[in-house]
């Protein structure tokens, strides 16, 4: 009865993993897809399922630019479409973009 317990119980936790990892609310393993793997296997609480890999950070310069552009921008529905669609392809001016509008929301503009 214990082992058919245990069964059921990491079943219900593969299908909660699953449940996170396609709502995109998992945390990767880092250490699940290297050569040595992970040395924590079915006890890790991250995810070993795979993951599409992240664009690389944006030099410092390249984010400082964003920020300038961010801050400078007067808001207009032209603006804004542009802004969008250039946010769909950089996540990095995504977060800068909803930090600003938070801001702006909070400050009253």
């Amino acid at each position: 009865q214990q082992q058919q317990q245990q069964q059921e119980y990491q079943e219900s936790t593969e299908d909660s993993v699953l449940l996170l990892h396609d709502a995109g609310k998992c945390k990767p393993c880092l250490f699940a897809h290297t050569k040595t793997g992970c040395c924590n296997g079915d006890a890790c609480q991250f995810c070993h399922l795979k993951h599409r890999s992240r664009a690389p950070r944006p030099s410092r310069s390249t984010r400082n630019r964003y920020k300038q552009i961010v801050a400078n921008v007067k808001e207009t529905a032209r603006t804004t479409e542009v802004l969008q669609s250039f946010a769909k392809r950089h996540t990095y001016i995504e977060r800068l973009l909803t930090q600003e509008i938070e801001k702006r929301t909070r400050s009253g503009r």
